[in-house]
């Protein structure tokens, strides 16, 4: 029998929040779990460890390379067989009866099917947290509304979702093999590119709000804030080949101000860079500039006219 679903978890190092997550997940032949192990130390031992491993319908690879979370959700593309792709982070898990959630919408003919996730605190999974919330405000708003931008432009993590894998393989998506933010290009390409959507109100993951997970203290470790702006960079490029121009779509300004803050050579560098996306006329800089504070309107005209005059 060919399972309907696939699942993709990247793992490195936590085999206990693996195992809760896996726990999370029901044993059918209906759902492969895939688990791919970016070399963690004493990952030869993990089988022997822990026997949720060699439960049925379920791979465990492991890897040797430890190119990062993007690298392992890219071997599980190419060993997955279900008609539906679903991703979690090991540290995370499903809510109970997770397939009778997924199951009604298994016949569906959309791209994308999208359910809300809830958060908790690591310390206690007992105590909500509000990480989720933005994610649940855009199938409010879509619900409310029939909007469907900020699911499709602002979905970032790849979680709380089916994707048809037939729509990925087609479009030959993948995830950047990056340290940082390797899933945001592949969550917004996806999003964009889906010809249909499905919006379902019910909870079907639930993300930890862990201290030490690589999005706490964001663009703080050294080298982050250069690997977040070039996908940022790249998704703003991929927003204005596509025609959407919503100001709130538009992250890569919030990486400009921090980088005139801390870094004022990569700032330089992506200013220099901005020509590519918005050639630099007085419309296009006012686009940008939209709902603007004007200090930051002062530097960016300020730098369009040296641009001008080193031309």
């Amino acid at each position: 029998m060919q399972p309907r679903f696939s699942i993709i978890i990247p793992h490195y190092n936590i085999p206990d929040l693996l195992m809760r997550c896996l726990k999370s997940i029901p044993v059918l032949e209906d759902i492969q779990v895939i688990v791919v192990d970016d070399n963690s130390p004493n990952a030869d031992t993990y089988l022997e460890r822990y026997p949720e491993l060699s439960r049925p319908y379920i791979e465990f690879i492991r890897t040797t390379k430890g190119g990062g979370a993007g690298y392992a959700r890219n071997v599980g593309l190419d060993h997955a067989k279900g008609k539906w792709l679903l991703f979690a982070d090991a540290d995370d898990f499903y809510v109970e009866k997770m397939y009778d959630v997924i199951i009604p919408h298994s016949d569906s003919e959309a791209d994308i099917v999208y359910y809300k996730p809830t958060s908790v605190y690591s310390e206690d999974i007992y105590q909500q947290s509000n990480k989720s919330n933005y994610l649940n405000s855009y199938i409010d708003l879509y619900k409310k509304t029939g909007n469907d931008e900020y699911i499709r432009c602002r979905w970032c993590p790849p979680w709380s979702k089916m994707i048809n894998r037939e729509f990925i393989m087609n479009n030959c998506f993948r995830f950047d093999e990056i340290q940082y933010a390797n899933d945001y290009y592949f969550s917004i390409i996806s999003g964009i590119k889906a010809k249909s959507i499905v919006v379902v109100e019910e909870t079907l993951y639930i993300y930890v709000d862990r201290k030490d997970s690589l999005t706490a203290n964001f663009c703080s470790k050294q080298g982050e804030l250069a690997v977040r702006s070039d996908v940022s960079f790249r998704v703003e490029k991929l927003f204005k080949q596509n025609k959407i121009h919503i100001n709130q779509h538009r992250p890569f300004i919030w990486y400009l101000k921090r980088m005139l803050k801390t870094d004022r050579a990569l700032f330089f560098y992506y200013f220099w860079k901005l020509h590519e996306i918005y050639p630099l006329k007085v419309s296009d800089i006012k686009l940008y500039c939209n709902d603007r504070s004007t200090s930051f309107k002062f530097f960016l005209y300020f730098y369009a006219f040296l641009l001008w005059v080193r031309k």
